[in-house]
């Protein structure tokens, strides 16, 4: 299975730029797993009425992303922080 390519909306990344760097670490690490298996991670949750997934940052907020398969694309939809 080929690797997933990054793409961030605009809003997303500045919101990253906002959150404290031990969230932007957590998120981080969070897509280097989700740019392998996007779909695979068992704290991910599919949202079928909206196309899009999120995952928990810990306990410090969520992140919300959207999958294209061909090409094999993760869309970083937007941050929610809890900091």
């Amino acid at each position: 299975m080929p690797r997933y390519r990054l793409v961030w909306l605009q809003v997303a990344d500045q919101q990253y730029h906002e959150v404290p760097a031990e969230v932007r670490a957590l998120v981080d690490r969070r897509l280097a797993q989700l740019v392998e298996n996007p779909t695979a991670d068992p704290d991910a949750d599919y949202n079928q009425r909206s196309d899009q997934w999120s995952v928990p940052l810990g306990e410090d907020g969520f992140l919300f992303y959207a999958v294209v398969r061909y090409p094999a694309t993760v869309i970083v939809l937007r941050l929610v922080s809890f900091g």
